[in-house]
């Protein structure tokens, strides 16, 4: 089974990338394996699992949580065509190479969560305290251009 994540911007351009592993980490940090180096992303934030034909992506602790289809999860199956939305970006989980046609722009509106489902202080009721994060090891390069062109079959790209 073939899973791919394809990013999909506002602009209406997206970007494909196969995930190579059972299990793959989405997060800014280096060993990550996608990497997403941008502010609002922790960074280990999730996991996508593919194991036994099955999908399931797990929040690792996110300051920003993880968000399938619009709802904020912990761990839950994931199916083609389902959106995962991590710090702003949306992601299109492409299983097999389905779906195969998606508009990206429309896709990118309807994979952000909405406002009133991201918890705020006037929602919950208490102040939420992102986790600490340790000293150090510090990405500081807040955006980063999609390139996945000169890549070993190995190593998986940068997102």
């Amino acid at each position: 089974m073939e899973v791919a994540l394809v990013r999909v911007t506002q602009d209406g351009k997206s970007q494909r990338v196969v995930l190579k592993k059972q299990l793959s980490v989405l997060g800014r940090q280096d060993s990550c394996q996608v990497r997403i180096p941008t502010a609002g992303i922790s960074r280990k934030h999730c996991e996508i699992v593919v194991a036994d034909g099955s999908i399931t992506v797990n929040d690792l602790g996110s300051s920003n949580g993880t968000y399938l289809n619009q709802e904020r999860i912990t761990s839950h199956p994931a199916a083609p065509g389902d959106l995962l939305s991590i710090g702003g970006q949306v992601f299109l989980i492409q299983v097999n190479g389905d779906p195969d046609e998606f508009d990206p722009e429309f896709l990118y509106e309807d994979g952000l969560p909405e406002e009133e489902a991201m918890p705020t202080p006037s929602s919950t009721g208490t102040p939420q305290t992102p986790a600490p994060k340790p000293a150090g090891d510090m990405d500081e390069s807040s955006m980063m251009d999609f390139d996945f062109n000169d890549l070993d079959e190995d190593d998986q790209p940068p997102l």
